[in-house]
């Protein structure tokens, strides 16, 4: 018996040497002020950092976070050179390469605006043959992927480069209709000494994260997590990422 217990005791020791030495998660987010940025000593800060620093005590996994452009992400989760993603199932084919978690982190509304005065658009008919505005390299969820690339639809898409700029576009009547995540919208117009623009809501995708499928372990990853967030809202925190 004596022989046994020490024996269990070398190997709970020896696993908890093992899980100290694996190296940390890396974990990748798209940069976004307020919530996911890089501060002047080159660390990443915000509220997403705040609840994911939270989420990984909780589940006693050591992590690194990083921002990347969203086709890094995508080809970081195909490769495996990223072992994690908290964002938006907005790729085609997600997947394949990558398991979701149950938790949600809030919900991201894409709001259709459109200049004040005139009648609300019905989505997604209002939009035929109609010149809709977008943000370069930005991805949406994928219904409205879908809606974006129908053919019946003749959908003439012009972009900007901010934020901003789109919306100086939308009032200049260089589009009908902008298309664009609330809260950068929201900045933008603040900036700009706008009032709130009219609009639509046209869908309100989850916030979840993504384990690569590259990793042998991407499911029991997933709801050892799932588990950490459970007992975290169990407790009465608040895990929502508000994009107000």
């Amino acid at each position: 018996m004596f022989l046994r217990s020490l024996w269990l005791l070398v190997l709970l020791a020896s696993s908890h040497i093992s899980a100290q030495q694996l190296p940390p998660l890396k974990v990748v987010l798209l940069a976004y002020p307020g919530y996911a940025e890089y501060d002047a000593q080159g660390q990443v800060v915000g509220r997403t950092v705040d609840l994911l620093d939270r989420l990984f005590e909780r589940a006693e996994l050591d992590y690194e976070i990083e921002l990347l452009p969203i086709a890094r992400v995508r080809r970081g989760l195909v490769s495996g050179d990223v072992d994690l993603w908290l964002g938006l199932n907005n790729q085609v084919g997600l997947e394949a390469y990558a398991i979701q978690s149950l938790s949600s982190f809030g919900s991201v509304p894409i709001h259709l605006y459109y200049r004040p005065g005139e009648p609300a658009p019905t989505w997604p008919d209002s939009l035929q043959g109609k010149a809709l505005i977008l943000i370069t390299n930005y991805n949406y969820s994928l219904p409205v992927s879908r809606v974006l690339q129908d053919p019946r639809l003749a959908i003439e898409l012009r972009s900007s480069s901010s934020h901003v700029g789109a919306i100086r576009m939308l009032m200049r009547n260089r589009g009908d209709y902008l298309l664009d995540y609330r809260g950068q919208t929201a900045s933008a117009m603040a900036e700009l000494n706008l009032d709130q623009l009219p609009y639509i809501v046209v869908d309100d995708p989850p916030m979840r994260l993504f384990a690569s499928r590259s990793r042998p372990d991407a499911a029991v990853l997933i709801n050892r997590l799932d588990g950490a967030f459970d007992s975290l809202v169990a407790e009465g925190v608040n895990m929502t990422i508000s994009r107000q």
